[in-house]
């Protein structure tokens, strides 16, 4: 994977590696992938260049995860730039807004919609969008030209 990433990188492009649910990793990937690979990237005329995007979710890390101490290690390296973003869930109100824009419809005609998606995904947006589709998909909800 190392030989492969400096490869790429001597192409002098722009590089992203996304690596989602880190919070399942075990601690000999994250030593190859935050240690390693990290490292050696570093050493690369062209690190400017390489943009790593690590994913987890913070209530599924526990104090002893190894995740843990490789983020500090990397935070006190004065190579490696870390910020952290915390995603919170939607709350009633922002989930009814972006479902009342998405079917182009008044919020007063999704409360009921808004209130189930809400219940069964407690406002996690990727959760949200994925039940939408699912109901658009098995006819739940549907376009109408006639009027109730």
């Amino acid at each position: 994977l190392t030989c492969f990433i400096n490869a790429l990188l001597k192409l002098d492009r722009p590089m992203i590696l996304i690596l989602d649910d880190l919070q399942w990793a075990e601690a000999l990937a994250i030593d190859l992938v935050l240690g390693e690979l990290l490292e050696s990237i570093e050493r690369q005329k062209n690190a400017h260049l390489f943009f790593f995007i690590g994913l987890y979710r913070d209530d599924e890390i526990s104090v002893d995860h190894p995740l843990l101490p490789k983020l500090n290690s990397l935070r006190e390296s004065s190579n490696v730039k870390i910020t952290n973003m915390h995603l919170s869930a939607f709350s009633k109100d922002d989930l009814g807004d972006m479902i009342s824009n998405e079917l182009k419809l008044p919020k007063r005609l999704i409360g009921e919609l808004s209130d189930v998606v809400y219940k069964k995904t407690s406002g996690h947006i990727l959760f949200a969008v994925e039940l939408l589709n699912s109901m658009v998909r098995d006819s739940t909800i549907y376009f109408s030209m006639r009027r109730r």
